[in-house]
C-alpha cells in the first residue's frame, strides 16, 4: 500500500509538471510567503480596497525581463571538474531543462550526466546516480516524500540535490535550493492584465485540476486579491480531472459551462493550455470570451501569434536550468545559500504574452521563452568566468 501510495504521488508531481510545462510548480497553500516574494507593482501599491480604481492597475510587463534577479557575485571563480548528474523524467517537460543545463555545465568547466528515470519511480533514479558519487544532482516536479531513503543516504554522503518546480522549501536533509516553487506570479501579471483589458469588469472562469496543489497559488491569488483589486470584477471555477485532459474533452467542459453562464468573458487557465479550445469556443458562440493563463505552451503561443489566444504568461525553463547551477557554483564556493538568495529565486521572472507580434518574437526559440535577456552571460560574470 505504501509503494502504491509513493507512486500516486510521484505520478501527480510529474504529470503535473508536463501540464504546466514549466519548470516551475506551484505553491499548495494561500498562506505561503511566495505570494509576497512574487508579488506585483499591483500588490505594493499603498491603498485600499475601496480606494482602488476599477477601471485599471499598475499594468504588468508585456515584454520580456532583461535582467537575472540574482545580483550577488560568487566570492570567487569557482573550482573546476565538479560531476553534474541531472535526474530527467521521462516527459517532454523535463526536456526542456537539458540545453541550458549543457550550456551552464560548460560554462563552468564542469561535466554533466543525464539519468532518465521512470516517471512512477524517481527513488530508483535518485538511487543510481548516488551510486555514481557525483558532487551534486538536479531534478525537476519531485518531491522530497517519494524519495525520503535516498535523500538521506545523499545527506549523508554530502551530495546535495537542486531542485526546480516543486513548492518545497530548502531544508536540511531535503532540497539544498529550490527554484521556480511558485506560480502566483502569473496569476498576478495575467490578472492585472485582465482587469485593465476589461475596463475593471473582468467575469473570469478560472479552469483548474483541484487535486495538484500546485496551481493553487493560482487560483488562491484569483479567489481572493483579484476581487479586491477589482471590486466589479468576479471570478468563479471550474474543476477539471485528469480524464478529461487526456481524453481532450477540456474544451467541451468549457462551452458547457459558459452555456450557463453567458456573463464570463475571461477563462484563465491554470496549466499550460488546451488544445482545441479555441476551435471549440467560436462555433459555440464565444468567440468573444478571451483565453489566458500561465505559463503557456509552445502551441499556446502560437495560437497567441495568430490572434486565437489573448494573453499569457511564460517561463524560462533554460534560465531555470542556469539558476541550479548558480546554486551548486555558491555551494562548491563554500558559500551560504541565504534565505534572501532563496526568495530571489523561488519565484521565476516572467511576463504576459498579449499580442500577436510578441508571440511572433518567441518563434525564433521554438515558440518558448528561454529566460531573461542575455541571461547566460550575465551568470557568467557573476561566477566569474568570463
Amino acid at each position: 500500500m505504501r509503494n502504491l501510495y509513493q507512486r500516486l504521488v510521484v505520478a501527480i508531481a510529474v504529470l503535473a509538471l508536463a501540464v504546466v510545462g514549466l519548470a516551475a510548480c506551484g505553491e499548495g497553500s494561500s498562506s505561503s510567503s511566495a505570494t509576497d516574494a512574487g508579488s506585483t507593482e499591483a500588490e505594493s501599491k499603498s491603498t485600499t480596497t475601496s480606494e482602488v480604481a476599477t477601471e485599471s492597475v499598475p499594468a504588468p510587463p508585456e515584454s520580456p525581463p532583461t535582467e537575472v534577479p540574482i545580483t550577488t557575485p560568487l566570492k570567487a571563480k569557482p573550482p573546476t571538474g565538479k560531476k553534474v548528474i541531472f535526474l530527467q523524467c521521462e516527459l517532454p517537460a523535463c526536456q526542456r531543462y537539458v540545453k541550458g543545463l549543457e550550456d551552464a555545465s560548460k560554462a563552468l568547466g564542469w561535466s554533466l550526466e543525464k539519468l532518465v528515470f521512470k516517471s512512477e519511480d524517481p527513488a530508483s533514479g535518485m538511487q543510481a546516480a548516488i551510486a555514481k558519487k557525483p558532487d551534486y544532482i538536479a531534478i525537476t516536479g519531485v518531491p522530497t516524500s517519494v524519495m525520503k531513503p535516498q535523500m538521506a543516504e545523499a545527506a549523508k554522503a554530502g551530495i546535495p540535490v537542486i531542485s526546480c518546480a516543486s513548492p518545497e522549501r530548502p531544508e536540511p536533509g531535503g532540497f539544498a535550493a529550490q527554484c521556480g516553487g511558485s506560480l502566483v506570479r502569473m496569476a498576478e501579471y495575467v490578472g492585472a492584465w485582465m482587469i485593465n483589458d476589461s475596463g475593471g469588469e473582468a467575469h473570469v472562469l478560472g479552469v483548474t485540476i483541484p487535486i495538484y496543489p500546485v496551481l493553487e497559488s493560482e487560483t488562491d491569488w484569483l479567489k481572493g486579491k483579484f476581487t479586491e483589486l477589482c471590486p466589479k470584477c468576479s471570478y468563479e471555477e471550474l474543476g477539471i480531472t485528469t480524464e478529461h485532459l487526456g481524453a481532450g474533452t477540456v474544451p467541451q467542459e468549457v462551452v458547457g459551462y459558459l452555456q450557463s453562464h453567458p456573463e464570463i468573458n475571461y477563462v484563465y487557465n491554470t496549466f499550460g493550455g488546451t488544445p482545441g479550445m479555441p476551435a471549440a469556443l467560436n462555433p459555440a458562440g464565444f468567440s468573444d470570451v478571451k483565453l489566458t493563463g500561465g505559463p503557456g505552451e509552445e502551441a499556446t503561443i502560437q495560437e497567441i501569434a495568430k490572434g486565437e489566444q489573448a494573453a499569457w504568461t511564460t517561463n524560462g525553463n533554460e534560465y531555470d536550468a542556469w539558476v541550479m547551477f548558480d546554486a551548486m557554483a555558491r555551494l562548491a564556493n563554500g558559500e551560504e545559500i541565504t534565505k534572501e538568495y532563496e526568495e530571489t529565486i523561488y519565484v521565476d521572472p516572467t511576463w504576459v504574452v498579449a499580442s500577436p507580434e510578441s508571440a511572433e518574437s518567441l518563434k525564433q526559440y521554438g515558440w518558448s521563452w528561454p529566460g531573461p535577456g542575455d541571461f547566460q552571460q550575465q551568470f557568467e560574470e557573476l561566477w566569474k568566468v568570463k
